[in-house]
């Protein structure tokens, strides 16, 4: 029972994490994913700005801030001119034409573009960020930063292993409270199945105060113990009717036999046989008291009672009595 009451307890914990974490999780991975696109964009916007106006007077560009930036976040940063050839390129060769990359002809176009694809050169998923370079409404060239996806994928990863970190030691926790809280229902449960099988064994002694858990549990131990007393009350009672019944048979039916016993000597021979059948009954029913009085004391426990010992030698007297006049002593 403890481990069904445990295993309950770590199913709706086990089951409750998962309903909580995952859609956690898939949101944090798609809100860092739209916040790096985002912060991305901004950053695109900005640098674009640095640019504007050697792009537009066609001067030669200066690579410092787009190198910084480079340096900085991991990113990478390509400058075209309207033409799509690049001016400056953080991590390759200028003079190179960029002008077949989609996201480049559409910043070309006047229209920001934001997205993931795979990329031949690096030879891995990439996200980017392509903005025009225009002022007064012309387009006089394009800016995209680039980064590896897996630096993304890396701080997802990193909050799906925290939230299974978390996961971890909040089962560990509620296995620990679950087990303590099972064994506090369990334990009274247990005492009342071992009072039981003492029951069954015929001991109904009873050890008060000792069953603890619900206020049900409680209860039902008290009616279980009050049961069992007055089992052990009734047992009692009947015991000592038998024993006391026996007893008190036993004692004239031994001077009966003893007086008839006496009296065969001084009848005829056909009453003698009548009294032999006579003290033959004497006997039996002598047996069946002596039987009575065996199955009285088969289930009694050895107890210590106290003994009317003048009553005792009394009855003893009354009964070798008769055995003492039959021998004339």
């Amino acid at each position: 029972m403890t481990r069904r009451l445990l295993a309950s307890y770590l199913l709706i914990t086990v089951l409750t994490l998962v309903l909580l974490a995952v859609p956690l999780g898939v949101f944090f991975a798609q809100r860092e994913r739209e916040r790096i696109a985002a912060d991305l964009e901004h950053d695109a916007t900005v640098i674009a700005t640095l640019y504007e106006d050697d792009l537009e007077n066609d001067r030669p560009l200066d690579p410092a801030a787009a190198t910084e930036y480079s340096e900085r976040t991991g990113a990478r940063v390509v400058v075209v001119d309207r033409d799509g050839i690049s001016m400056i390129d953080t991590a390759g060769p200028a003079d190179r034409d960029f002008s077949t990359r989609p996201e480049i002809a559409e910043a070309l176009s006047g229209r920001s573009a934001t997205g993931t694809r795979s990329s031949d050169t690096l030879a891995t998923d990439i996200l980017y960020v392509a903005v025009p370079v225009a002022s007064s409404g012309t387009v006089h060239g394009a800016l995209r930063l680039t980064i590896d996806t897996s630096d993304v994928t890396a701080r997802i990863h990193r909050f799906w292993l925290g939230l299974a970190a978390i996961g971890i030691v909040i089962i560990g926790l509620v296995a620990l409270v679950g087990w303590w809280l099972a064994r506090s229902v369990t334990r009274p449960v247990r005492r009342l199945q071992a009072d039981a099988d003492r029951f069954a064994d015929g001991d109904l002694t009873v050890a008060p105060g000792q069953h603890g858990g619900p206020p049900e549990l409680r209860a039902l131990a008290v009616s279980i113990a009050t049961m069992a007393n007055r089992l052990d009350e009734l047992l009692a009672a009947q015991r000592a009717f038998v024993a006391d019944a026996s007893h008190q048979l036993r004692s004239p039916l031994t001077a009966l036999t003893l007086r008839l016993e006496n009296l065969h000597s001084r009848l005829s021979p056909d009453a003698q046989t009548d009294l032999d059948t006579a003290i033959e009954e004497t006997d039996r029913l002598g047996a069946l008291v002596n039987d009575l009085l065996q199955l009285a004391r088969a289930d009694e426990r050895p107890r210590r009672d106290a003994v009317d010992l003048a009553r005792l030698t009394a009855d003893r007297v009354d009964t070798w009595t008769g055995i003492a006049e039959s021998r004339h002593c």
